[in-house]
């Protein structure tokens, strides 16, 4: 079921991948993304069903970007508020690209994507967009990958700045711990950096659709706790380690904890739709 639920993503993603609007960089910025995003829910001791689904939807949360000028994207000077305005739109018209493409939600569809897309740019003290939501409402799959996305984004190169050393980002999002992220997610980002080696780019840039599928497969192996897990992680950081098939790795959240952020996915996908 793992794999059927990130197959129509999936197959959006590589839909898009062909277009010729489709920039290299925004889809290597999405597969670092994805990368980044399946250590930090190793770390989170996410469950694997999920951990699986919010990987996949990590590829797309940029998706809406085809609908900004590139001209505008790249430009390397201020923006004025108007054009900025349209680039924050990206939010709401990634989602409804997805949305789009989407079937009737049932057990072998996912809304993790849609839920990424539309609310990667929340802020944990609620002054984001596209909606001002805050903490715990937004939905936890958004929150970790909001993480990856800024970590990858100030480590690379932009037409209005040069690329972050990873120390100076780390510093960065340490910095809006409890303003713009999650806590819980900023301190998982910590343990992930600690052991990234000098090439984790191009490791994450080589880490395919397959690999990316079978991340979340179930295996039968007892759960770690997280302490432990949390270690592990830190040791087999080139690759990620929350429960690749064949790994003995295998995570969970509490049932309750499952409940409240599923709820919060499910009302970020509605509202998406209903725009």
């Amino acid at each position: 079921m793992c794999r059927r639920a990130n197959l129509p993503t999936l197959k959006f993603w590589r839909v898009c991948r062909g277009t010729i609007r489709m920039r290299l960089e925004l889809q290597l910025h999405g597969r670092r993304t994805a990368w980044l995003t399946a250590h930090l829910c190793a770390v989170l001791d996410v469950a694997c069903h999920e951990a699986g689904d919010w990987t996949v939807a990590a590829l797309t949360h940029d998706i809406g970007k085809l609908d900004v000028p590139p001209e505008l994207l790249a430009r390397p000077g201020a923006l004025t508020g108007d054009e900025r305005r349209r680039i924050e739109l990206h939010c709401l018209a990634g989602a409804k690209r997805l949305a789009g493409s989407a079937g009737p939600d049932t057990g072998h569809t996912t809304t993790a994507a849609i839920a990424v897309a539309l609310s990667h740019h929340e802020w944990w003290n609620g002054t984001g967009y596209p909606f001002g939501l805050a903490g715990a409402a937004i939905p936890l799959c958004a929150r970790i990958v909001a993480v990856a996305d800024v970590v990858d984004a100030l480590t690379s190169v932009r037409s209005y700045k040069p690329a972050w050393s990873l120390a100076a980002a780390l510093e960065e999002i340490t910095a809006l711990r409890g303003v713009q992220f999650d806590p819980d997610c900023v301190d998982a980002m910590q343990a992930v950096t600690r052991a990234l080696t000098q090439d984790w780019r191009t490791v994450a840039e080589a880490w395919d659709f397959k690999s990316t599928v079978q991340f979340g497969a179930p295996d039968a192996q007892p759960r770690r706790n997280g302490g432990a897990h949390r270690r592990e992680v830190e040791r087999t950081v080139d690759a990620p380690a929350c429960v690749l098939p064949g790994s003995g790795r295998a995570t969970g959240r509490a049932p309750e904890k499952q409940r409240a952020d599923s709820a919060a996915q499910a009302a970020s996908v509605k509202t998406a739709r209903a725009q």
